[in-house]
């Protein structure tokens, strides 16, 4: 089971200032929490948008990490679950380029640039490793049915 995700907000009683954000023109990384987790005696948020750039920087590479950490799972589950037809194999090579398309699009302005080109290396290794057992896979089920054909009566 999963760990719940949870946000507070204090308001301090000595501040006497007035706050007025302009929300249409406010950049920062934007955060959707999850509608069906609801808590009584507390103020219910649809969108959350985090305009510190420390804490973008911790939210987005928490995000990354847990992406990333999902992807070397199915990794090992596919690569324990050998099966013939490679579908495992597809599955997982898809879910890196998607992974990898996600990053480029969606992270790429919330991470520096050494961590993303890290990244980057890290996914084309992973894929590339993908790719060379979806060839193994395949070119054995190739010479199983090459086999299987040379089998058959002959005169």
């Amino acid at each position: 089971m999963g760990t719940e995700q949870r946000f507070l907000v204090v308001k301090n009683k000595d501040s006497k200032e007035i706050k007025y954000f302009e929300y249409d023109k406010i950049s920062g990384y934007s955060i959707k929490p999850n509608p069906k987790l609801k808590f009584q005696d507390a103020i219910n948020v649809n969108k959350m948008i985090l305009i510190n750039p420390s804490l973008i920087e911790k939210m987005v590479d928490k995000k990354i990490k847990r992406k990333f950490d999902y992807l070397i799972n199915l990794l090992s589950v596919v690569y324990e679950n050998d099966d013939d037809t490679g579908e495992g194999l597809k599955l997982a090579l898809d879910e890196a380029e998607k992974f990898r398309l996600e990053l480029c699009n969606k992270y790429k302005a919330y991470v520096n640039e050494e961590k993303y080109q890290l990244l980057l290396k890290k996914i084309a290794i992973l894929e590339d490793e993908l790719y060379l057992r979806m060839q193994y896979v395949i070119n054995k089920v190739n010479e199983l049915n090459e086999s299987f054909e040379k089998e058959g009566k002959s005169r």
